[in-house]
């Protein structure tokens, strides 16, 4: 006669139930990896302007404020933040220093700028430092680098 080879609904919910748990633990996972992506891009160009403000200071006895005096081509549209000359790229702001550090050769600004955290090197230095803008960044920031201290 007739048979039911259907699903009961106990069985549906428990399906969408067991989606959503997994699909709450992997996004945020997921966003993490995005922006480990970012970063790991930024590091690259912000390592390259300090090697090349690192030249110019060899060269000149000075280290630069503007990313026009440097060997290299830094992809972006021109800004400015703080006075001083910079690149916006799709999600970092870089610049050859730092209004609040004198001593910062090359720093990379998370965009929208004060929105998160940034990045600088200083001058005789290849430590890269990263450092939260207000609390809104310290979980982010925290998340990237695997501590739970600030400048490492």
């Amino acid at each position: 006669m007739y048979q039911n080879t259907g699903f009961t609904l106990i069985e549906l919910l428990v399906v969408v139930l067991i989606i959503g748990i997994l699909s709450a633990v992997a996004l945020p996972q997921y966003t993490l990896a995005v922006e480990k992506s970012r970063v790991a891009e930024a590091l690259v160009m912000l390592k390259a302007i300090a090697q090349a403000n690192e030249v110019y200071y060899l060269a000149n006895g000075a280290y630069t404020t503007k990313l026009e005096d440097l060997d290299i081509t830094v992809p972006g549209e021109d800004s400015t933040h703080g006075g001083y000359a910079r690149k916006n790229s799709k999600h970092f702001q870089y610049g050859a220093r730092d209004t609040a550090d004198d001593l910062t050769v090359a720093i990379a600004n998370r965009l929208p700028v004060s929105s998160s955290y940034w990045l600088t090197i200083r001058g005789g230095e290849t430590r890269v430092r990263c450092k939260p803008i207000e609390r809104k960044g310290s979980g982010k920031f925290k998340a990237l680098s695997n501590s739970k201290r600030e400048g490492g």
